[in-house]
């Protein structure tokens, strides 16, 4: 299957994730990526880890073929969140030669929906 041209596949790539940090931390001028801008460039590690153990409440949610609610609770996916961080660093360890990971954190804060950048 040849790569889409739109640079939707790869790793950490999913529209999903995408679409999960821009209506959480960049849907209008009042969320925190728009009015801490600095922190979230590069998108933070531990900020895309907390998305990727979201998606995964979701996933759970599904299961057993039908929605069941769930709670996304610190004593449910803390053990995930910790994981993918975990895995998140160790990706970066292992391609700290080809700054693959901040790339990608990068290309996450650059392609957010809200651009407005405050003057101050």
């Amino acid at each position: 299957m040849a790569a889409k041209e739109d640079g939707q596949r790869g790793f950490l790539k999913a529209p999903l994730i995408q679409k999960v940090i821009n209506t959480m931390w960049f849907a209008n001028k009042h969320d925190d990526g728009v009015l801490s801008h600095k922190h979230f460039k590069p998108f933070p590690y531990p900020a895309l880890a907390l998305v990727l153990a979201a998606i995964k409440c979701c996933i759970d949610e599904w299961m057993m073929g039908t929605w069941m609610d769930i709670l996304f609770t610190i004593q449910e996916y803390h053990s995930t969140y910790k994981s993918h961080l975990k895995c998140l660093q160790a990706f970066e360890d292992a391609t700290k030669t080809y700054n693959v990971l901040p790339a990608i954190c990068s290309r996450l804060y650059e392609v957010r929906w809200y651009v407005y950048m405050p003057l101050h």
